[in-house]
């Protein structure tokens, strides 16, 4: 009987570690993301574990259109 409660016992400390280290995973990952904004880290553009959702700043006359990628714009010269 006294096992079942270690048992039941070590079974929920593993739930609730687990759910904090998750838990601390994405606040840490949210902050990293927010200090790369901060500096304007062009390398978000390329990175996967980023999406963008929506966009909330375009210059005037844009059109927001739904389900379309942002894609980046780059010169192939060069210059």
């Amino acid at each position: 009987m006294a096992s079942q409660g270690v048992v039941a016992w070590a079974c929920s400390a593993i739930v609730l570690i687990s759910l904090f280290a998750y838990v601390v995973y994405e606040i840490i990952k949210r902050w990293r993301v927010g200090l790369r904004l901060t500096a304007l880290d062009e390398s978000l553009l390329d990175d996967d574990g980023v999406s963008v959702v929506t966009i909330t700043d375009a210059p005037p006359g844009s059109q927001f259109v739904p389900q379309i990628p942002a894609v980046q714009i780059t010169d192939e010269n060069g210059l």
